[in-house]
């Protein structure tokens, strides 16, 4: 009995549904990340999350604020919330990782969220912590039907595991051994590298975006690129919102993760 006339239980119901509040029939999402000001204290501007609500994103991964300050403007996207942080950046780097979680499964829940999004580090001197809590974040998303998604940063920033695509993808995989339903993480490389991350990785894996570059083609071609290799899309953050019309650039992506005319 294939998965799609199986019987599902009201949980694993409420997981397939939500699921398909942030990818389309395809199997492929563009998120925009606008979780940047939990611990930056700055980042996307009112008109720049406008711009983005015009350009009709899959979804968005939005800090409790955003989510509660903006409905109406996303509500027809996917709500990817981060429920992790307690830093910033006003201070020097940790030495260590020393994040927390910050709200429950019920409490994002609450707010709308389709889904969940938290760190993890693997390869780190102290992995076990941010490992640990995925985990036990996964358990309890399973309990009400909420995807999990793990973004996995071997080496945690500081590279102390060089982000190589063998390395990217172990982190990849083990985020969802430990119950991720979905992966964000680097692209190693040339996007044909997300090739050998996306064969790793047993669950939809997305690149991220990373540092603002000055050339918007480039942000395209890396997102036709990474879904040519067999990602299941992007999660790009400043490149967007940092764009002079966001809402044109999602446009782009979208065209570059679905291809022209693609339903949903």
């Amino acid at each position: 009995m294939n998965s799609t006339s199986a019987p599902l239980s009201a949980v694993s119901a409420g997981k397939r549904r939500r699921f398909r509040h942030i990818f389309r029939a395809d199997g492929r999402a563009v998120f925009v990340a606008m979780d940047h000001p939990a611990y930056m204290g700055m980042g996307v501007a009112p008109a720049a999350a406008e711009s983005i609500a015009r350009g009709g994103p899959d979804a968005v991964l939005a800090t409790w604020q955003l989510a509660r300050a903006r409905p109406e403007a996303f509500a027809g996207a996917g709500l990817v919330l981060r429920i992790d942080g307690g830093i910033s950046d006003l201070g020097d780097p940790p030495a260590s990782d020393t994040t927390s979680l910050l709200y429950s499964a019920e409490q994002a829940m609450v707010v709308g969220a389709d889904a969940v999004v938290i760190m993890v580090f693997p390869g780190t001197p102290d992995e076990q912590h941010s490992l640990q809590r995925l985990a036990r974040l996964a358990a309890e998303c399973e309990l009400l039907g909420l995807p999990v998604m793990a973004e996995s940063i071997p080496g945690g920033w500081p590279r102390t595991v060089p982000w190589t695509a063998e390395n990217v993808g172990r982190g990849a995989r083990l985020a969802v051994e430990l119950g991720a339903d979905i992966v964000k993480t680097m692209c190693p490389g040339p996007p044909e590298e997300f090739a050998a991350v996306a064969e790793a990785c047993p669950a939809p894996v997305v690149a991220l975006g990373g540092p603002k570059v000055d050339d918007e083609d480039q942000v395209v071609a890396l997102a036709r690129g990474v879904v040519e290799a067999g990602g299941a899309g992007v999660a790009f953050g400043r490149n967007v919102w940092g764009s002079d019309d966001p809402a044109a650039l999602v446009g782009r992506l979208l065209e570059a993760v679905h291809g022209a005319g693609e339903g949903g």
